[in-house]
């Protein structure tokens, strides 16, 4: 087995192992990955079958997977083996490689959310279970009546999310996860400015909620804020999106926001297990403000 570095020209070929699991992702989560961080992006090949051909002798892609470093802390992700070549080790393999890129950098703390089919070879590898996430999906409702949420107010407490604003948002992200995701933030921001919004009662910024678009659902988040900002941007967002399926990934311990999106008519889809190798992370985060994540990505 070889294990090569990613191009955009491997991109085919991630979304179709994608595909393979039925992931929400699309070609921007890819090339935004890339982009973030083009030295952690790893394919691994295995030697094509021998033809008679000229030049018919190379390999073939089997597998990816990817790291994005904010700081001293890093997330490990699209971690994907194609179905025909499983059982060989190959993810395992990936998973070292990306570790020892990460171990090289120097960094203290690596992050990923494990699938409980994934938990058990994590742990093999040294990473320590710290709280569970739950991933709610279904198609939110079309009267405001289907559901619990704050009813449109005349105040502008809910509007859209400016350039001028980033700072307050990089700075509540930081607080709120302990990682400084500045690059990612404002990626997103530049990607799609009007599916942003903010919190801001009487001028005061309490929150902000992120939403962007998947091959299978809209997924909500990262969404972080007070109380009143998870619930009326949880409102706005459902209006904007009523109708469409979307996915949000809630704390398990942030009870108010799995009621909230139980309340929407989402069901629980499947656990995620956040786990970290090395020095954690958790005891710097502050889940009561945090409401929804990126995704099992990025955190």
């Amino acid at each position: 087995m070889n294990i090569r570095n990613m191009t955009a020209a491997d991109i085919p070929f991630a979304l179709r192992l994608k595909a393979q699991n039925n992931w929400n992702q699309i070609d921007a989560d890819w090339h935004r990955q890339l982009q973030l961080e083009p030295a952690g992006c790893f394919v691994a090949e295995l030697p094509s079958p021998p033809t008679p051909l000229p030049g018919g002798e190379g390999s073939v892609p089997v597998g990816t997977a990817c790291a994005c470093v904010f700081g001293n802390i890093a997330w490990i992700n699209f971690v994907l083996v194609d179905q025909a070549h499983r059982g060989k080790g190959i993810g395992s393999a990936l998973m070292k490689h990306v570790i020892q890129y990460l171990d090289e950098r120097g960094v203290a703390s690596i992050r990923l959310d494990a699938t409980p089919l994934g938990q058990p070879v994590y742990t093999k590898l040294g990473f320590v279970g710290e709280f569970t996430l739950e991933r709610y999906e279904g198609v939110l409702p079309q009267s405001e009546s289907d559901h619990y949420l704050p009813r449109r107010e005349g105040g502008a407490r809910v509007v859209p999310l400016a350039p001028d604003d980033l700072p307050a948002v990089i700075a509540m992200d930081e607080a709120v996860t302990g990682t400084r995701r500045e690059r990612l933030l404002r990626r997103l921001f530049e990607e799609a400015p009007g599916n942003a919004l903010k919190y801001a009662p009487g001028g005061e910024f309490k929150g902000y909620c992120l939403w962007r678009p998947g091959s299978n659902a809209w997924h909500i988040g990262p969404l972080q804020g007070s109380v009143g900002a998870g619930l009326h941007l949880l409102s706005h967002v459902a209006r904007r999106l009523t109708g469409q399926r979307v996915y949000i990934d809630v704390p398990k311990a942030h009870e108010v926001a799995c009621i909230i999106a139980e309340s929407l008519g989402l069901t629980l889809q499947r656990p995620f297990l956040r786990m970290c190798r090395g020095e954690s992370v958790v005891e710097r985060e502050h889940l009561h403000l945090f409401w929804a994540s990126f995704g099992p990505e990025k955190g």
